[in-house]
């Protein structure tokens, strides 16, 4: 690995820089590839560089190369891994992605620098970091995260039913929802929080009929409080905070119950 020359087509300066991103995609894929010792890191980032910097720049060059690489590594490597695995399997790939993909941006914003701190500003057009979640949202997000809610209420009906799930999974899939919300947590709360509290309702309005029919007034109380209490916890393993009171007026509507 060496630096570029003064002068270079960018062409030239672009087949530098792309067998670093390569290189880093690699390690990330785990394919056996050697980490970047420090002086690999300082070239890679000052061929970056020279390319903003030459004269004529190639910022807009680089760029456009940087939303392609997103791109294509959504495309071609994150969205095949996700759909060749269903059930638990497949949250896990979806969570592994995520993190993948944070580490690329992570690596790739530094590089590019040049064009978050100069470029971008004078164009007035999305950073770097804002290119990269949309490109997640859009291409891989959008796709898995109907699969994903079925997959996540499923495990939920079980850990209802007395058997044990993987807790701490399930918090990391739904941080999943909650980052892809752009800064809020709108996509937790419309693509997953909605119909977790409409199965909610559902699968307690059922357990409330049949314990109207089988137990005593005092009977009922104990379980319905019972539920609460479990429903509460599970804010606390892995649900965001702003569930708990919606998760209650969803017991209270299956119950019939006022809870203070």
């Amino acid at each position: 690995m060496m630096a570029l020359h003064t002068k270079f087509t960018f062409e030239e300066g672009w087949s530098f820089v792309q067998k670093d991103v390569i290189k880093l995609i690699k390690i990330l894929e785990e394919e056996s590839e050697p980490r970047f010792d420090a002086l690999q890191i300082f070239y890679f980032y000052t061929n970056a560089y020279k390319m903003c910097t030459h004269k004529p720049a190639y910022e807009a060059e680089l760029y456009e190369k940087y939303c392609e690489v997103i791109e294509d590594y959504a495309i071609q490597t994150v969205l095949p891994s996700l759909r060749e695995k269903h059930g638990e399997d497949m949250l896990r790939e979806l969570v592994r992605r995520w993190k993948n993909h944070k580490i690329l941006l992570h690596g790739l914003t530094w590089v590019f620098g040049y064009l978050d701190r100069y470029f971008i500003p004078r164009r007035r057009i999305p950073s770097l970091s804002e290119v990269g979640l949309t490109c997640f949202h859009d291409l891989v997000y959008r796709e898995m995260q109907s699969t994903a809610t079925e997959v996540v209420l499923a495990l939920i009906h079980k850990e209802r039913e007395g058997e044990q799930i993987d807790k701490e999974q399930v918090k990391n899939v739904l941080e999943v929802y909650a980052k892809n919300g752009m800064g809020t947590i709108e996509r937790y709360e419309e693509d997953f929080e909605r119909f977790m509290l409409q199965d909610t309702v559902s699968y307690y309005s059922r357990k409330a009929s049949m314990w109207m029919k089988e137990c005593s007034s005092s009977d009922y109380l104990l379980k319905c409080d019972l539920c609460l209490k479990r429903e509460k916890e599970r804010v606390t393993h892995y649900l965001y905070s702003s569930t708990e009171p919606k998760l209650v007026e969803a017991l209270q509507e299956a119950f019939k119950i006022f809870y203070v």
